[in-house]
């Protein structure tokens, strides 16, 4: 009798430990389902049948989607949007030289190279090189033409620069995130300009005898200087998405000068009399120039790996 409850009791505990070696504890037979592919390692990831039953936690996270991309990744980036001149002087006489600020349509471009370092899940520096230009137009004359009908004439001012942005991303759920920083801007080229076009914005062609070719009718203005270097801070928001095996952002960005654009920021007025203006205490008047550029771009990064 005592042989048959030892006996018994050796075959229940080998039953038993068999029995809870075959369930993961979410009541699942571990050999069937790991043949479904339905074994939980604890923490909603179903495991493969190749693989142990748990995960460490850091391995669960990066299973599960959290922390799955590289933490270098680089790519190309490109920006497009409209402009906005703050700190425009209101002055009648500016104005009325110049134009009102409301006049100017701006148009802002960049397109470079991005690097994005990923400090943690929550954290990544992302530091960009582009070329980058800014445009601005506004209509100051119509007229008629044999051939045109009708045209218009715009003044024209674009300035060329390099620019580096360096932007600090905070991404507190998935997909999204949000960022703020500074921007280098280094502006290596200006032009300026009076361009011709039909009513309709095409551009006026003329025969250009030196290339035997037609081109746009323009004339070239006084020289636009600008100031080399001026920094600017930067804030945006968007989102970071997978397609295809590769990484994308979409998101939008606000960049803001903390200097303003013009060298040569002090404008005097010569009368019809070819004096210098004078204002209301006798004083030459002198009209400040301290217009900042400020842009709103729609961004899109490409990573190639």
């Amino acid at each position: 009798m005592k042989k048959f409850i030892l006996a018994s009791t050796i075959a229940m505990m080998c039953l038993s430990a068999n029995a809870f070696a075959e369930d993961d504890g979410y009541g699942n037979d571990i050999p069937a389902a790991r043949e479904e592919g339905t074994v939980d390692d604890g923490y909603g990831n179903k495991l493969p049948a190749n693989e142990p039953e748990y995960k460490t936690y850091g391995e669960a996270r990066s299973s599960s989607g959290n922390v799955s991309s590289p933490v270098l990744n680089l790519g190309l980036h490109i920006g497009f949007g409209f402009g906005s001149l703050l700190s425009y002087p209101s002055h009648p006489l500016y104005t009325e030289y110049k134009g009102k600020k409301d006049e100017w349509d701006n148009y802002s471009i960049d397109f470079g190279g991005i690097i994005k370092y990923r400090v943690n899940s929550l954290l990544t520096i992302v530091p960009e090189v582009n070329l980058g230009f800014g445009i601005s137009s506004r209509e100051i004359d119509r007229g008629y033409d044999w051939k045109w009908s009708e045209y218009k004439v715009n003044e024209s001012r674009m300035f060329m620069n390099v620019n580096v942005p360096i932007a600090f991303r905070l991404t507190p759920i998935q997909y999204l995130y949000l960022e703020a920083g500074a921007r280098l801007n280094f502006n290596v080229g200006t032009s300026h300009s009076n361009d011709y076009t039909d009513k309709d914005g095409n551009p006026y062609m003329v025969y250009d005898p030196e290339s035997g070719t037609e081109k746009q009718y323009s004339q070239k203005l006084s020289e636009w200087k600008v100031n080399t270097f001026i920094p600017s801070v930067i804030a945006g928001v968007g989102g970071s998405f997978k397609m295809k095996g590769r990484d994308f952002d979409f998101g939008i960005r606000f960049s803001w000068d903390l200097v303003g654009l013009e060298k040569d920021n002090e404008v005097e007025f010569i009368d019809e009399n070819n004096q210098f203006v004078k204002d209301e205490n006798g004083e030459k008047l002198v009209v400040k120039e301290e217009t900042k550029w400020m842009s709103f771009q729609f961004i899109m990064n490409f990573y190639l790996f």
